[in-house]
């Protein structure tokens, strides 16, 4: 009987609510015996600012909402949000919230094709993937950022740089070219193992094909089931030998 492929390991560096949110959904579609390695690259410390006046809130991660209830628990209203996961996160913080097409880009189109009225606030961290403040701003929809958060970053842990000497497959979801750029930075020079790599965007891919990684997939839609659905393809590279 034929021998099956070893099943690899599941390595997520995202800050840890996001990751612990990820790998519970990898676990819900993938299985819930699925070996998982969760080292993030970087720690969310939340900023001491004053959040001005504003109608309507614009979250484009799940860290942006937490670091936001931090400092006005209670002001919960309309909020627009990236994707699914971080509207339900900005429900169960008091929003009425609308979810979004999966990227910041993406919804600053839908936030131009159906805002009229009153002040947005963009609620994020001090490094953004798209400027979405500016592009409201330039469609004439009066928005202003609020940066609430800083990323840290952080070492691999010892377990993670076990798993990136051993020869055991692993398998890596990289969700910006700033994360992919921390998860190149970090890897040891050890031999390393088979790497099957989630790419959410083109952009991600472009940072990691100069690595020369072995198995790259990008996801066919910017969002977490996007990401999903490229680890599925992965994993099937990686049965088929």
């Amino acid at each position: 009987m034929d021998s099956q492929p070893e099943r690899p390991i599941l390595f997520v560096t995202r800050p840890a609510v996001a990751a612990e949110g990820f790998v519970e959904a990898f676990r819900e579609r993938f299985g819930n015996d699925w070996p998982v390695v969760m080292s993030p690259l970087t720690e969310i410390e939340a900023l001491d600012v004053q959040i001005p006046e504003f109608q309507t809130a614009i979250f484009t991660s799940q860290n942006a909402v937490a670091a936001f209830q931090r400092l006005a628990q209670g002001q919960g209203r309309r909020a627009y949000c990236v994707g699914q996961r971080t509207a339900q996160a900005a429900r169960e913080a008091g929003f009425d919230a609308i979810a979004g097409p999966g990227d910041a880009e993406a919804l600053s189109e839908m936030i131009a094709q159906r805002e009229f009225g009153g002040k947005l606030l963009f609620v994020r961290g001090e490094q953004v993937a798209f400027d979405l403040e500016n592009r409201l701003n330039s469609a004439g929809i009066e928005t202003e950022s609020a940066i609430i958060y800083r990323q840290v970053s952080r070492p691999l842990s010892g377990e993670a740089q076990a798993a990136l000497r051993a020869s055991r497959p692993v398998l890596v979801p990289i969700f910006s070219p700033n994360a992919a750029d921390r998860f190149l930075n970090s890897m040891p020079d050890a031999p390393k193992p088979p790497l099957f790599v989630a790419a959410m965007s083109e952009a991600v891919a472009s940072r990691l094909k100069s690595a020369s990684l072995c198995h790259l997939e990008v996801a066919p839609h910017p969002d977490a089931q996007g990401m999903l659905d490229a680890l599925a393809v992965l994993l099937q590279r990686q049965k088929a030998g």
